[in-house]
């Protein structure tokens, strides 16, 4: 594909995966260390999964993802599990990741595939696209590291 090589920063790229990195962190611990300043006051959390509708659709401000994700946490019978496997930025704005969640709704603990898109601007997260990997959902398998 030809056109204008793609001009980014190696510092920004790095501050741009420490801050994404950070989100995860605050996922994990369920919000327990408020950490506000890592997204954008008008930050859109975009989640499509049409085999979870009560949890589709977009989620306004700090307010609105932590809501999400505590909505996640609760209705799983194990919680909400992320394991990374691989986050890479693009130019000086995306970062792509690549990550299996794990959930269990009515007891069967479920692997889900997902990529999320992570738009930061002004050193903040601005929008969020979490695409799932919904026909290739299965069961959960132990890692056994």
């Amino acid at each position: 594909m030809g056109g204008a090589a793609i001009n980014s920063s190696p510092s920004t790229q790095q501050a741009n995966l420490d801050l994404v990195v950070r989100v995860g962190v605050l996922i994990h611990s369920g919000f327990a260390d408020p950490d506000e300043d890592v997204f954008a006051p008008d930050v859109v959390f975009h989640f499509f999964n049409p085999r979870l509708p009560e949890f589709a659709g977009d989620h306004h401000g700090y307010d609105g993802i932590r809501s999400l994700f505590e909505r996640l946490q609760q209705t799983s019978d194990i919680g909400f599990h992320n394991e990374p496997h691989s986050v890479t930025p693009y130019g000086d704005e995306l970062v792509v990741a690549y990550a299996t969640n794990t959930v269990s709704f009515g007891g069967t603990p479920l692997d889900v595939d997902a990529l999320v898109v992570w738009r930061i601007v002004g050193g903040r997260i601005s929008e969020v696209w979490d695409i799932p990997a919904i026909n290739t959902v299965r069961l959960h398998q132990p890692n056994s590291e």
